[in-house]
């Protein structure tokens, strides 16, 4: 039996080898009425390239049909016969094909899940324990698939794998707060797929960070909330005294408010009413984005989110970070410094996202054009014409709201 994966990496090395090779592959393709803007080049996985193996047998079962011709040629072009036969050993089998197949759908299901938490600019650690959860489901049941009875040991060795990566999220408490501080998530995910004495568990673990947060809070945020706390009980004890009916109702209310306002029993209040909170958020709006609005609403929670919400799910950001600071620092560019790298890689980034070149607001050289022009001595520049545009729809539009609350005005007074 042969490594059909060492196989097919053995081929694109010998395809990219000389410039003779890429030129063949190149025209077989278009002899098969492949455009030239569609010619392909096959890829070669590399250890420290995610998802490069999936992409390698993607790239080359889509050009099955390209590479026997490929390997076929340079078999009949080679100059001795013991290096044909060892071209010929290249050559794939029909169920060789079907097994780089087999094995492509596999490795698309780890690189789905992947490409699934791994992003530069939304929340993804959230994700990280549903994205294993299924990737492992996925796994089983092609591990349970006789068509796949090829790679078993692959998968049992790829699930062992994953089940020891979920082991090891329970000693960070990053995975549960990230779950719990996304709406869309919270604490359903638990309840869904955990056991009772998990649920438990993060429960406890969650209980413990806010009110160690909570009790340890800053001296000005306590020195308000006893004040407050003062405030309201001689409040409530003024509208005990007062009351002369329901006594034991009107006591019970203020040793229950005592009892929140209690910084030992506080915390446990603002945490269960987070637990407890059935809200949809709207379409459109990020999770940091309803933090920030909400912040007032659950002021522990919110600083947990500074804490956890900022944490990468994955490196992938910051090896991609390395690989442009390598193309920035070149053989030439060897001794460029740390600030001046940084530098550069900002601006990279602005030029790239475009945001270099925002559309400019009024200022006083625009205004001066504008009395130029309005003076006679004339612009060119449509951008001042359109301006004087919008100013002068402006002016009559807030002319007309005004001429409207004068009349409404005036009609009122005469009703009165």
């Amino acid at each position: 039996i042969r490594d059909e994966v060492r196989l097919i990496q053995a081929i694109s090395v010998k395809e990219h080898s000389s410039s003779q090779h890429k030129e063949r592959f190149h025209d077989i393709q278009v002899s098969t009425g492949v455009e030239i803007k569609d010619v392909k080049t096959l890829l070669i996985d590399m250890k420290v390239r995610w998802s490069s193996t999936y992409m390698m047998l993607n790239q080359a079962y889509g050009l099955h049909s390209q590479v026997n011709k490929f390997v076929t040629e340079i078999l009949r072009a080679a100059k001795d016969m013991r290096t044909s036969t060892k071209l010929y050993a290249l050559l794939p089998r029909d169920d060789e094909w079907k097994h780089v197949k087999s094995f492509q759908r596999v490795l698309q299901i780890a690189d789905f899940w992947q490409q699934h938490f791994s992003s530069e600019n939304d929340l993804a650690l959230h994700l990280a324990l549903p994205a294993l959860k299924d990737l492992h489901a996925q796994w089983t049941a092609k591990l349970e698939d006789p068509a796949y009875a090829h790679f078993t040991n692959g998968l049992q060795a790829g699930l062992a794998k994953i089940a020891e990566y979920y082991d090891k999220t329970g000693d960070n408490d990053a995975y549960v707060f990230s779950i719990m501080l996304d709406l869309t998530m919270h604490f359903g995910f638990f309840k869904e797929g955990w056991s009772i004495a998990l649920q438990k568990d993060a429960m406890e673990l969650m209980k413990k960070i806010n009110r160690y947060v909570e009790l340890n809070s800053s001296a000005e945020s306590v020195m308000v909330a006893v004040s407050k706390m003062k405030t309201l009980q001689r409040y409530l004890s003024s509208l005990v005294d007062l009351s002369s009916d329901d006594d034991d109702e009107a006591r019970s209310s203020l040793s229950l408010t005592q009892a929140l306002l209690d910084p030992e029993k506080q915390w446990e209040h603002d945490f269960q009413k987070y637990i407890d909170l059935n809200e949809d958020v709207p379409d459109g709006m990020s999770t940091v984005q309803w933090w920030g609005l909400n912040a007032h609403c659950f002021p522990v929670w919110a600083s947990l989110t500074k804490d956890y919400l900022a944490i990468m799910a994955t490196s992938v950001s910051s090896e991609r970070a390395f690989s442009s600071a390598g193309i920035t620092i070149t053989k030439h560019r060897n001794c460029l410094k740390g600030d001046i790298v940084e530098a550069l890689q900002i601006l990279k980034c602005a030029y790239k996202k475009n945001l270099l070149y925002r559309d400019l607001g009024p200022s006083s050289s625009s205004e001066e054009e504008l009395n130029s022009y309005r003076e006679g001595e004339g612009s060119e520049n449509p951008a001042i014409c359109e301006a004087e545009l919008d100013i002068e729809l402006d002016t009559d539009s807030e002319e007309l709201d005004n001429n409207f609350t004068d009349s409404s005005a005036w009609l009122n007074d005469d009703d009165m």
